[in-house]
């Protein structure tokens, strides 16, 4: 937590600058959808990651650690070299170093580690300092947690979902939306596949061929950010249905 607070100003330098850092976050489940919508309103970069930073903080070390080894990620820091730079020498393993100890203190150092109702333990690495008694005491009646629900990964996940959700809403999204010229705009399509777009008589017919010509992951991850940018209301709709 202190690393995202004494770098924050950095971080919001950085940060403002990718287009896609909310959608790396949510996919990372380090916010809700409603956090997301929340945060895709803010129409100012610099405030909009002020408010994520503040976020993340307000959420606790651990998911601060999981965003600092998100920001790791080569897909997540090319849009900022700086960025880059700086969190290749961030330590984001579960090291932990005691403290240094005065001269007046005794020589040893004391831990207990505690692991009760199926919590997994991973051992430190202590450093810096001389370990004199050790104990580690464990529930071994482990029960299955019936509330905790298993953890997507990253940015793979997310591609495959955004196919998933342009599959699962076709005929939804084929009605209702309305903004099809604004959103090819935002996609990568060749100059001929755009003209074939803008040359349909309907909306309806446009956003049929614009799903037509969605066969990548890359191309599922440009179109759901641009419905999300010129179609927001369809889109809230869609997700909180």
């Amino acid at each position: 937590m202190d690393i995202i607070t004494s770098n924050k100003v950095k971080l919001i330098k950085w940060l403002r600058v990718d287009e896609y850092i909310l959608q790396h976050v949510q996919c990372r489940k380090l916010i809700t959808m409603d956090e997301y919508t929340k945060l895709k309103n803010l129409s100012n970069p610099g405030t909009q990651i002020t408010e994520l930073l503040d976020l993340m903080l307000q959420k606790g070390q651990s998911v601060c650690m999981d965003f600092l080894k998100l920001l790791k990620e080569d897909d997540v820091n090319e849009s900022s070299p700086e960025l880059k730079e700086w969190i290749t020498s961030v330590n984001t393993s579960s090291e932990i170093k005691a403290a240094p100890q005065s001269a007046d203190q005794s020589s040893g150092s004391s831990v207990n580690i505690t692991a009760t109702d199926g919590s997994s333990i991973h051992v430190p690495m202590i450093s810096g300092s001389q370990i004199s008694s050790l104990s580690m005491n464990m529930n071994t009646n482990f029960h299955k947690r019936t509330d905790e629900k298993p953890r997507r990964s990253a940015f793979s996940d997310r591609e495959l979902d955004n196919q998933e959700f342009l599959k699962k809403n076709r005929g939804e999204l084929i009605d209702n939306v309305k903004t099809v010229d604004r959103i090819i705009d935002d996609l990568n399509l060749t100059e001929e596949k755009a003209a074939n777009v803008r040359a349909e008589k309907t909306e309806q017919a446009k956003m049929r061929k614009v799903l037509e010509y969605t066969n990548s992951k890359k191309a599922a991850q440009l179109l759901v950010d641009a419905l999300w940018k010129h179609a927001g209301d369809v889109m809230e709709d869609l997700t909180t249905a």
